[in-house]
């Protein structure tokens, strides 16, 4: 066996300042930072950002400044110290031959002119310009001890005017003055004085440091003794001037010092204000003078100040909700006013494994072959599952920048440096890796990958980060792995004393690293490496370090694991696919153990038995239960719905589901046992109590027996119903000694583990019912559940059914129950939709009308037809063409003429029961009256239901009780005469040429509908003629005689001989034979023309034709009126298909009126009335508008007349003027002698 330590250098221990450079040793111990120091291409362009930077800023002589931004480890403090050396023009930089080219660029430039470099140690400071000026003023008496310092202290001028004041009146007479004895303390009581001053101890404290307690007392004293000069030092909250005038103090003192740029180190300057996010005044005064450093109120800066300022983390970032609002948005945007003045120089992590490699993972100089064997080592694993090497790699990583930090993977090089970033300046990513070698160098072979869950116990089992809200995350995650720790140990009964004696490959261990792998993705959210962890992802994370006893399942007993954990309320929760769920704890939390002792109530056997079976139906959608207790739940079974019924209670007890409830009706029945029993009765309890039912009484009754639940699956049952009750209207009532925030936290989580545990019961349910594999946790499978189905039928033995779920399980046992009752029924492959059957009956019977009985079909319904006829045998659906089969018309033919034979009635009844000859087919009545219709019309017979036919046109429920009936048939040469003359005379068309019995119903009842209607408009036609044709014809004419009216009388009578006819049969050869009165165009034409001419003779004005019918040869229009009749006369008594008569009746009412209007314009003087009386002539008028001239009426609203025969006419046209626009006239009359 070979260790990593064998191969790799680990040393005995690990200091804690060991890989943390501090900045201001670094630049003065330089040599040995640039040996230990890597140089990238990376970094040798990011020394090119930092030069040009400086450059500009000689350049333009303005203050720049600029972020170093990288992670914890990424090399900030030795960037900057190595680019301290370049500045300096160091030896040992300049000799690193990875620097050599941008050196070269910059040379003389910026390299080789002098710069004051001032590397900054910012901790205790208490301002920026406590922090900025302090560390100047410390690099500058470390450089130039002789020189004075810059007027930075707002003290100084206190100081200078002592010192001044010290000159002009002595020693003797200055100390005095401040309280103390004189230069050489001659005073007796001098001894005794303890504050005293004197030369020796001015001079102390005049050179002493701002915080040096000699200045203080300096200050003081010479405040008291020349309180006039002292309200400025008094006044003063620091011991500085402010930052605007103290930056350009330091550029003017650097200058004269002969200085060409004043640099800034600020390593720890966004650490130094991570720390005190807390004290929200500081931050809203210190924040924006950070951005002092480039732009000033005051510019007099002769030399420019180059920042560099060390970022490892956004201050947004750890800035968090600890700031108010108003102070948040202020800080914000100080943050912003800093960016839009700093650059930005990234120091990327990609730089790490190259630096990890050299620096951490170097080979052991002292073992030959040392890279070789890591090389070998290194190579086995691309032997490993695909899932698991990307898991252990990132988006970033290569196989190149894994081989440079194996045994650690990026996944977990990730993952550490996104936990230092929130650490201490000391738990760099380098250190924590040597640490994990140091700590492991005994234990890890060569071959193994550090897993990621170590990152725990190295980061944050003790550590706390660097600002309190994380520190609150922090303590939290601690808390939750507590709380993991103790659910693991109490699951495996083993204490925390004895788990170091466990074996490695023990579950607690395997355990444990799953809890501290799911710890450290809470508290990193945004690491891709750790978000959406399943369980086979933590397997790879951790990969050599969480086995199985069986290979390949590691993935399932971790979640086992995880499952058991929330089980027994641990923080943990399992979300998403069922499966592979994705794996989680929460990191906030209050005790919900409190509100679930008081909500025990609401755990009860009756309860328990209520959720089971709310959670075992879930999603059945069954229907109200039946007074029995059952619940009718539809199934689709070979592409038909069908019911059946499903209860539920103690199989084993009759008090609970009696015998008769047991006993299926009409639909299968499915029992379910309960797979727990408050009596502890057994599975096998319930088989002993079926078996003696069944020798007893049989039923289409399937009994469902699980095997039981585990007492600790119970349990878990006992407190998802405590949750629930918790959780629900019950919680503020439950929860009254927890503060509002603790309240809201702890009903989040009950629902959250309420919704968990539902998860888990319900597939602890399915394991009981065999749905799922069993787990001996979950289920007791040592008692019951070897004969889990059990049915009532005898010759019935259900089989354990498919699926996953109680669905599919039922599916799967009424699929055994209806194949082994309905062998034969087809196999739709869908479910078979009433639509689909109109369709598939439509075109079935269009083949049995086709002379050949094969015809096309559209491709619309060719799937319907293929997926239902082919099935049910009504015949074969190709890819075009349909052709009808005859196996029902050979089967229930046969059966028919038998039955018939026998002088038995043969009804549908019979039928549907001869469908399940030889073997029974179980169609749906729908399905089954589909196949009856199409025997029936196929074999030319029809159905009779109470004495009257059943309508075979659509596909519909047929009576039970209705006769098939022999449709007998008419002659070929009446059946080809009929269609003729229904054609020719009615315009009937549609009706197949195939002599059917469908076909015969079909014309016959056209026929009936047709002669039904076209004989009442004879009937209105022959009236109108008879009528009319008095006015119309010679009165020596009779109008019955005409041929006219003779074609209209026999064609009426025709029609009503049609009507009459019920029979099929004889009415196609009563119109076969039927004598005609006229040629069949001659009928077609007078019934087609009928309504026309009715419409004509309706409204003609027929007083007008009467009117000038009277004129004799006297009249002046007597010649055209006698045309006008003679004319009209003709037509009327002709044939209609030679003379039309409608327009001939409107051109003779438009004449007669136009005869009668000139008849009134002339000048018409009749006999003298006896009376003596004279006709007066009309008078004329016009429309007003030049139109038409109209007559007005001769008579007045009132008034006599006396007339003869002559002017008769003449007056019945007046009156009928007189009574135009439905007015009334009253006449009364008196015949004279």
């Amino acid at each position: 066996m070979t260790l990593v330590s064998d191969v790799i250098e680990v040393p005995d221990i690990v200091l804690a300042g060991d890989y943390v450079l501090d900045l201001t040793q670094g630049v003065s111990q330089i040599e040995r930072t640039l040996t230990d120091y890597v140089v990238t291409d990376e970094l040798k362009a990011r020394f090119g950002e930092a030069l040009a930077l400086i450059s500009s800023a000689l350049r333009s002589r303005s203050s720049k400044a600029a972020y170093l931004d990288g992670s914890f480890g990424s090399g900030k403090s030795h960037f900057m110290a190595v680019l301290g050396a370049l500045l300096q023009n160091h030896p040992a930089a300049r000799g690193k031959e990875d620097l050599a080219e941008v050196i070269a660029k910059y040379d003389g430039e910026v390299i080789g002119r002098k710069f004051l470099i001032v590397p900054y140690h910012l901790v205790g400071k208490t301002t920026v310009e406590e922090a900025v000026l302090s560390g100047y003023l410390a690099r500058v008496r470390a450089l130039h001890p002789e020189a004075p310092l810059p007027p930075v202290l707002v003290d100084a001028p206190l100081i200078d005017t002592a010192v001044s004041l010290r000159a002009r009146l002595g020693d003797a007479e200055f100390f005095r003055m401040l309280g103390g004895g004189t230069q050489g303390g001659g005073s007796r009581w001098g001894s005794l004085n303890a504050n005293a001053w004197d030369a020796a101890r001015f001079d102390e404290a005049v050179n002493a440091s701002p915080e040096a307690p000699a200045r203080a007392q300096l200050v003081a004293a010479v405040g008291k003794a020349l309180p006039g000069f002292a309200d400025l030092a008094r006044n003063a909250t620091t011991s500085y001037i402010n930052i605007d005038d103290g930056l350009a103090a330091i550029s003017q003192h650097a200058h004269s010092l002969g200085y060409d740029g004043l640099v800034l180190f600020l390593d720890e300057l966004i650490l130094w204000f991570a720390t005190k996010m807390a004290d929200h005044k500081w931050v809203a005064s210190e924040a924006p003078k950070v951005a002092k450093l480039v732009e000033s109120s005051n510019p007099n800066r002769p030399i420019p100040i180059v920042s560099f300022v060390a970022r490892q983390r956004d201050l947004r970032d750890l800035v968090g909700t600890s700031l108010p609002g108003t102070e948040h948005l202020a800080f914000h945007d100080s943050l912003k006013w800093w960016e839009g003045r700093f650059g930005s120089i990234k120091l990327s992590d990609n730089n790490l494994p190259v630096i990890i490699q050299k620096r951490v993972l170097r080979p052991r100089p002292d073992v030959p072959g040392a890279v070789v064997t890591i090389n070998a080592s290194f190579a086995a694993t691309d032997q490993v599952r695909a899932d698991i090497r990307a898991a252990l790699m990132t988006k970033d990583a290569d196989r190149d920048a894994f081989r440079r930090t194996y045994p650690f993977s990026p996944a977990f090089v990730e993952t550490l440096v996104a936990l230092s970033g929130y650490l201490q300046r000391e738990r760099t990513a380098l250190r924590v890796i040597q640490q994990l070698l140091v700590d492991q160098r005994a234990t890890l072979e060569l071959g193994q990958l550090v897993p990621v869950s170590d990152l725990y116990d190295a980061l944050v089992a003790q550590d706390s980060p660097i600002t309190g809200e994380l520190a609150l995350a922090w303590r939290n995650a601690q808390k939750v792995y507590e709380e993991l720790r103790r659910v693991i140990l109490e699951g495996h009964q083993v204490t925390e004393e004895q788990v170091p004696a466990l074996p490695a490959r023990h579950a607690v261990h395997m355990e444990d690293r799953v809890a501290k792998t799911l710890v450290l993705a809470a508290l990193l959210p945004k690491v891709p490496s750790m978000r959406d962890l399943t369980a086979r992802r933590i397997g790879a994370l951790n990969h050599g370090h969480i086995r199985s006893m069986v290979p390949g399942q590691e993935a399932a007993v971790v979640t086992q694991a995880v499952r058991r954990w929330v089980t027994s309320g641990a923080p943990a929760q399992l979300t998403g696919d069922e499966v592979s769920p994705l794996l989680s704890v929460r990191l906030e939390g209050v005790s919900i153990e409190g509100i679930l002792e008081r909500a025990k109530g609401a755990d009860s056997p009756g309860e328990r038995r209520v959720k089971a079976r709310g959670l075992l139906f879930e999603g059945l959608d069954t229907k109200a239960a039946k007074l029995d207790g059952a619940s009718p739940l539809t199934v689709l079974w070979r592409g038909t719905r069908r019911s059946i019924d499903v209860i539920y209670g103690y199989l084993s007890d009759p008090g609970d589901i009696g015998d008769g409830t047991l006993m299926a009706t009409d639909n299968w029945r499915v029992a379910f046992d309960i797979p727990f029993d408050p009596g502890n009765r057994l599975a096998v309890d319930s088989l002993d109590r079926l078996r003696r039912l069944r020798e007893q009484r049989q039923s289409k009754t399937i009994c469902w027996v699980p095997s039981r639940l585990t007492a600790a699956t119970q349990r878990t049952l006992g407190r998802y119903l405590k949750l629930g009750y918790a959780s629900g209207p019950s919680f503020d009532q439950l929860a009254l000694d927890l503060s509002d925030n603790d309240r809201a936290i702890a009903h989040q989580q009950l629902v959250a583990h309420r919704d968990e545990l539902r998860a888990q019961l319900s597939t602890a349910l399915l394991q009981a019912f065999g749905l799922l594999t069993a787990e001996e946790a979950v289920v007791d499978t040592a008692h019951g559940g070897v004969e889990m189905f059990f049915s009532l039928e005898p010759a019935f033995e259900p089989r354990r059914p498919g699926g996953v779920t109680v669905r599919e399980g039922i599916e799967g046992l009424l699929d055994q129950a209806l194949s082994w009752e309905f062998p034969a029924h087809p196999r739709f492959p869908s479910e078979v939709r009433a639509s689909e059957l109109a369709k598939v009956h439509a075109q079935v019977r269009r083949a049995i009308e086709h002379p050949e009985h094969r015809i096309m079909v559209e491709s619309a319904d060719r799937s319907s037809m293929a997926k239902i006829a082919n099935p049910l045998l009504l015949g074969e659906q190709g890819s075009q063409y349909f052709v009808l089969g005859h196996h029902w018309a050979d089967h229930l033919g046969r059966r028919t003429v038998e039955e018939e034979a026998a002088g038995k009635p043969v009804t549908v009844g019979h039928l549907r029961n001869w469908l399940d000859d030889p073997k029974p087919m179980g169609l749906l009545p729908e399905h089954a009256d589909l196949v009856v219709q199409v025997f029936v019309e196929q074999t030319n017979r029809a159905l009779v239901h109470q004495h009257e036919p059943v309508d075979l046109t659509n596909l519909h429920r047929l009576p039970a009780d209705a006769r098939v009936v022999a449709e007998p048939l008419p002659s070929e040469e009446a059946w080809t005469e009929a269609r003729s003359r229904a054609l020719a005379i009615f315009g009937i068309s549609g009706v197949s040429e195939m002599r059917t019995a469908r076909n015969v119903a079909m014309l016959a009842t056209q026929i009936r509908q047709a002669a039904d209607a076209q004989g009442t408009r004879l009937r209105e036609l022959r009236e109108a003629l008879l009528a009319q044709g008095r006015v119309v014809l010679p009165a020596a004419t009779e109008p019955a005689s005409t041929e006219r009216v003779r074609i209209a009388t026999d064609t009426l009578r025709l029609c009503e001989t049609l009507t009459r006819i019920g029979d099929n049969l004889l009415l196609i050869d009563e119109l076969a034979t039927y004598t005609l009165p006229a040629n069949e165009a001659h009928l077609r034409r007078g019934l087609d023309n009928a309504p026309r001419i009715l419409r004509s003779i309706g409204a003609t004005q027929w007083a007008y034709f009467e009117i000038v019918t009277t004129w004799g040869p006297e009249h002046s229009l007597g010649d055209q009126a006698r045309a006008l009749v003679t004319d009209l006369a003709t037509v009327w008594g002709a044939n209609e298909f030679v003379h039309p008569l409608s327009p001939a009746v409107d051109q003779a009412d438009k004449r007669a009126r136009e005869l009668f209007t000139a008849s009134n314009k002339l000048t018409y003087n009749p006999p003298a009335d006896p009376g003596g009386g004279e006709e007066k002539i009309h008078p004329v008028v016009t429309d007003g508008g030049g139109g038409t001239v109209l007559v007005a009426t001769a008579l007045p609203a009132q008034g006599t007349r006396i007339v003869d025969q002559a002017s008769l006419a003449k007056l019945t046209a007046d009156l009928v003027e007189l009574a135009a626009g439905g007015r009334r006239i009253s006449l009364t009359w008196q015949v004279l002698e």
